[in-house]
């Protein structure tokens, strides 16, 4: 039985979305949001995480990676809790990468 290039590519080949928390200067971290529904306003949907909790985000299209959010700060609790209560993605196509 053969794994087919993309479940290669991707070594957690049953997850979707990752959320990454990764350390900046200091105190600091940025929150990435990686693997949502491409068919998604990302823009609206960073617009509702920055007035919920008050931070700067941004939209960055990755050639390898598709839209990805990101974050300042560390909201992956929130932002996993937001996916789910929104139905955007399930707890098992979820993986959270924190610090």
């Amino acid at each position: 039985m053969e794994v087919s290039d993309e479940k290669k590519q991707d070594g957690l080949n049953n997850v979707g979305v990752h959320i990454r928390v990764q350390q900046r200067n200091g105190r600091k971290a940025i929150t990435t949001i990686q693997g949502l529904d491409p068919k998604l306003n990302f823009r609206r949907v960073n617009r509702e995480f920055q007035q919920r909790w008050g931070c700067n985000g941004t939209v960055i299209d990755d050639k390898e990676f598709g839209k990805v959010i990101q974050l300042q700060g560390n909201w992956s609790d929130n932002i996993k809790q937001f996916l789910i209560e929104e139905r955007l993605a399930s707890e098992g196509n979820m993986k959270v990468h924190s610090l």
